[in-house]
């Protein structure tokens, strides 16, 4: 039977609200908000975004307050990581210290989610890494429970897009008043993710050279990271959001792309009058829940798991607690049906001690039941102490891996439009040679200047540059 599912997300401008059953949309409804109580997707004042909520369930007759809650994508961070296939009690710490390595952000600023995708090779395995700042999530759940609602999932708006996506490659851009999110969907999975703020008084014409500029940048970055396989001109963009209702302008956006360009289907039935665009955000929240329930459910992104934080999911109840409870109350019952007895018949004394006999008996069962699980909990503290020795050498065996492949997105962030794509990339020990193509000798100067900026090289030298035509042949050194 299909599942009912109610979804929230709350961006700058508006709290949208979605209701389905399976892949049917049944009610949607929105409330606007008004500029300053939300920013970046951070809510900055609960109690006034709470009272708009419990406006809103009142007056659109929601009725469900168990919902899917969507965070805004921006500062968040996703990662792809290599690890040993390990045991699965031994995983989230070897997660948690890889993450604790190569994110920039202390991880105690951060909430943590993954997701173990597929199997390399013998040995291997690859581990999908979110990362969302904890004030902007938790404040987010502080508004929802104060306004009645109980979150029970959770996802970045940026993954919840690439779940609506319908082609196994395609590059999705989603622009809303106050921000845009661009994802590059590639095997299944979300390969690079960009979410920025916007200006929301500023025109879909102010905002387009901006968006032109990420969309060059995000490709750039997976093609110079994947040379074998860069993006083909067949892959589609599929636009959603403001765009969706201004084609003149997707020429402007991809004026040096060849790649097809679409509204982005919606993968929900619905009535003609449902502004899917608006709610795409909901609608990728909302298949979660159809892609773990529905049998043989296709799915083109891979990456589906709970991002709500462990500290707000309800906590099973101890087993001391589930044992002794039957055991105590049971012994209260016969021991005042054996004082009842002792008063109104000496014949029950015999049947009062039986029973007594039994309580005291099920009391030393449990009482062995929690000796064998204080066993299992100093086992697991032991496995625990091997995890952590394991996970160290993990530490020394990708360290240069990962040094390289922060040196490249590094020069990979620094690149800009007037650099033509893909640069060609050595490393020789503590050095990298950059070889490429530019329109002309200022951008090269720029480049170098943004590089020696970033403060992760001791030298970047032009070693050579050279210019014919139409555009500036260059090398340059960089130097750790």
């Amino acid at each position: 039977m299909a599942k009912e599912a109610t979804t929230i997300y709350i961006a700058d401008s508006a709290i949208r609200v979605l209701r389905s059953k399976g892949r049917q949309v049944r009610k949607w409804a929105d409330m606007p908000l008004e500029p300053g109580l939300v920013k970046d997707g951070a809510v900055l004042d609960e109690d006034a975004v709470a009272a708009k909520i419990k406006e809103l369930w009142q007056t659109q007759k929601i009725g469900s307050r168990r919902v899917i809650a969507g965070v805004n994508g921006i500062n968040c961070l996703y990662r792809l990581i290599t690890l040993p296939e390990l045991p699965k009690n031994i995983l989230p710490e070897a997660v948690k210290r890889e993450a604790s390595r190569i994110l920039a952000i202390p991880l105690e600023q951060l909430h943590l989610s993954w997701q173990a995708l597929i199997t390399l090779k013998k040995g291997e395995m690859l581990v999908y890494l979110a990362a969302l700042p904890r004030n902007s999530t938790d404040g987010l759940i502080s508004t929802l429970h104060k306004a009645g609602l109980h979150p029970y999932l959770m996802d970045s708006k940026p993954l919840a897009l690439a779940r609506t996506i319908t082609e196994a490659k395609a590059i999705l851009i989603d622009v809303q008043p106050g921000n845009f999110d661009i994802v590059v969907l590639m095997s299944g999975i979300p390969q690079v993710v960009r979410s920025l703020p916007l200006d929301r008084e500023a025109s879909l014409d102010e905002k387009m050279p901006f968006i032109k500029e990420e969309l060059q940048r995000a490709i750039t970055f997976y093609n110079s990271s994947h040379l074998e396989e860069p993006i083909e001109a067949s892959v589609p963009v599929l636009i959603s959001g403001e765009l969706s209702g201004q084609q003149d302008t997707w020429e402007l956006l991809l004026a040096k792309q060849k790649h097809p360009v679409q509204i982005l289907p919606s993968p929900m039935e619905s009535s003609e009058d449902f502004p899917a665009s608006q709610y795409t955000t909901n609608i990728g929240l909302a298949l979660k829940e159809v892609l773990t329930s529905e049998k043989g459910a296709i799915t083109y992104s891979l990456v589906n798991f709970n991002a709500l934080p462990e500290i707000y999911i309800p906590k099973p109840r101890p087993v001391s607690e589930i044992l002794f409870a039957p055991v105590i109350t049971v012994g209260i019952v016969l021991l005042a049906l054996g004082a009842f007895a002792n008063i109104t018949a000496s014949t029950q004394v015999a049947d009062s001690r039986h029973n007594l006999a039994i309580v005291q008996q099920m009391a030393l069962s449990s009482h062995a039941q929690i000796e064998d699980i204080t066993a299992l909990i100093e086992e697991a503290s032991s496995l625990k102490t091997t995890a952590d020795a394991f996970a160290a050498t993990l530490d020394d065996i990708h360290v240069s891996r990962d040094e390289i492949n922060g040196d490249l997105a590094q020069v990979n962030s620094c690149l800009s439009g007037a650099i033509e794509p893909p640069l060609s990339v050595s490393a020789d020990g503590e050095a990298l040679t950059l070889n490429g193509l530019a329109d002309d000798a200022d951008a090269v100067l720029r480049y170098a200047g943004e590089l020696r900026a970033t403060g992760r090289f001791a030298s970047v030298l032009i070693a050579s540059m050279s210019q014919d035509e139409q555009q500036v042949k260059f090398t340059l050194e960089l130097s750790k």
